[in-house]
């Protein structure tokens, strides 16, 4: 009961954060954080596989509706799809989808004081998630796709 306590209070700290980031950001050319976007996809049903900073522009994978995985670009200040990456090649997904999700594997993180996503990415039956916590300090976890166990 104290675990799921904890899970919903990280998750609302996490909304709220990305929420206050989003409108901090309105206007500027600071780009929003990485959690805002996992949750906004999440949000609009786009299952995501992996997303990074690459080049001023966010890079993630996502499901396609056939089930292969394509890569897209994604606009660091609306968070908006777009047509960068649009030359890759669309692939076939690697087993069956996570039960765990981007936004449960972040929740996870963050519950052990890593909160500050700076990549993710579903491979090999888990998520890995690279992350920091309050004192800029660096860590990379492994969360089960299944259990949502952080390893």
């Amino acid at each position: 009961m104290i675990k799921t306590i904890a899970i919903a209070a990280v998750s609302a700290l996490a909304l709220a954060s990305a929420a206050q980031a989003a409108d901090a950001n309105s206007g500027a050319d600071a780009p929003l954080p990485p959690t805002f976007i996992v949750y906004k996809l999440a949000q609009d049903g786009i299952p995501l596989r992996k997303l990074k900073a690459e080049g001023g522009i966010y890079e993630a994978r996502v499901e396609a509706t056939d089930g292969s995985i394509v890569k897209v670009g994604i606009d660091p200040q609306t968070a908006e799809l777009t047509d960068a990456y649009s030359h890759a090649r669309p692939r076939q997904a690697d087993g069956a989808a996570p039960k765990v999700d981007a936004a449960q594997a972040i929740q996870a993180v963050a519950a052990t004081g890593y909160w500050d996503i700076r990549e993710i990415e579903f491979e090999k039956g888990g998520w890995e998630v690279k992350a920091r916590n309050d004192d800029g300090r660096r860590a990379k976890f492994i969360v089960d796709a299944v259990s949502g166990q952080v390893r």
